[in-house]
């Protein structure tokens, strides 16, 4: 149930926020669910996207 919230929370946020504020919202669920479950492993593909697109772009992943 958490699961689910989390990722429906996330989902929503990112889908109504602008350039500036997509990090933030990324940044802010990769550290909670991180928090809860201990890693990102697991994510639903279309979120596991997102995060690594973040990464990408700031150069934490090639």
């Amino acid at each position: 149930m958490l699961k689910e919230s989390l990722l429906n929370s996330f989902r929503s946020d990112v889908k109504n926020s602008s350039a500036d504020s997509f990090p933030m919202y990324v940044n802010s669920f990769t550290n909670l669910w991180d928090y809860e479950f201990g890693s990102l492993d697991d994510l639903p593909h279309d979120v596991d996207g997102l995060v690594a697109d973040s990464a990408i772009e700031y150069g934490l992943m090639e």
